[in-house]
Formats: structure tokens, C-alpha cells, sequence
């Protein structure tokens, strides 16, 4: 069982690394392999739409996501963290997740293995931790397009100073859940 973390957020070590590291964890202490990138360290660039992955059966694109790209394709599970910057997640996931074409086939079917999981792991200031769920469940509804099996949403609010997030029981608590949920 390995399990993929990606923190999206431009602050490496705030609160959405420590959401995204408290999934791994529960996911370590059930037994998987972890690794986590914080994509604002990296070099690489968004989807070109050269659609030479559709032949080549893999992103051309040679950078520091190309790892990543691997890892994720043999991974059983992923974590995506992202800060909601203007009501949905932040430029570098979604430079990542334009990237995920490449595990589609010419006829959109998914190049990844049937059974990989997914937690969007979320941390936004506004306290309504309801307040942006139409736009995650859509990106939920993209990856389970791309072909994930399940994927689940963790959103914790009110985080507006670096460290928030730790002082949120709840939020730490289901983030350790879903860790344990991904890898079993």
C-alpha cells in the first residue's frame, strides 16, 4: 500500500501541509508507505495540451512533476491539499491536476489501476467549512472521471493564521480517519 501526498498550498510547512501530513500519518499507522511533495518547491510547468501523452502513454513533459506523475500512477492512493485561494484551490494543485490528462486514454478511459482512493484535504479562513463544498465535490467528480473509485473531502475552516489547523480537533481527527480509510 502506498499512499501519495501533494500539498498544493504555496506555504510549505502551513496549514495545509499539516492537514495533508496528518492523512498520511493515519495512513502510515495502518500500515502504508508514505511521501509527500510540496509542489511550490518545484520546477515544472502546466499541461502544454500537446496531447503527445494520448501516444505516449505518459506526460512528455520532463520536470519535477514527472516523479511525481509516476509515483502517483502506481500509488493506491493520493492526497491533495490546497488552501481555497478565491473560492477554489490554489494555482499549483491546479497546475498538477491539469497534468492528470496524461493518465487518460485517446478514448477517455483511466490508464490508472481500478481501486485508487483519493482525500481532497482542504484548509480555508472562512469559518463555513460549507461554504465551498459544490467546488471540491466537482474536483472530486473530475478525479473519479479520471479514474479514481472514491474519493473523499476534508475541509477545515477558520484557519487564518499559519498553524490554525492543529488546533482543530475535529479536522485533525477525520484527517487521521481518512489517512486509515485510503489505506485499507
Amino acid at each position: 500500500m502506498k499512499v501519495v501526498g501533494i500539498n498544493g498550498s504555496p506555504r510549505s510547512k502551513g496549514n495545509t501541509h499539516h492537514l495533508v501530513e496528518e492523512v498520511l500519518k493515519g495512513a502510515k499507522e495502518a500500515g502504508a508507505a508514505i511521501s509527500m511533495y510540496d509542489v511550490n518547491e518545484m520546477s515544472f510547468k502546466g499541461c502544454q495540451g500537446c496531447m503527445a501523452c494520448r501516444s505516449k502513454g505518459k506526460c512528455v513533459l520532463n520536470d519535477d512533476l514527472t516523479a511525481v506523475l509516476d509515483e502517483i500512477a502506481e500509488a493506491d492512493a493520493i492526497v491533495l491539499g490546497t488552501p481555497v485561494y478565491m473560492w477554489q484551490m490554489a494555482g499549483q494543485l491546479k497546475l498538477v491536476l491539469d497534468r492528470f490528462v496524461a493518465f487518460l486514454n485517446p478514448d477517455f478511459t483511466s490508464r490508472l489501476k481500478p481501486g485508487k482512493k483519493a482525500v481532497i484535504a482542504v484548509t480555508q479562513g472562512a469559518p463555513d467549512e460549507k461554504q465551498f463544498v459544490p467546488y471540491f465535490e466537482s474536483v472530486a467528480s473530475v478525479l473519479k472521471f479520471g479514474g479514481l473509485s472514491a474519493c473523499e473531502i476534508l475541509i477545515a475552516g477558520g484557519n487564518m493564521n499559519e498553524g490554525d489547523v492543529i488546533k482543530n480537533v475535529t479536522a485533525i481527527t477525520k484527517a487521521g480517519e481518512l489517512g486509515k480509510w485510503v489505506a485499507s
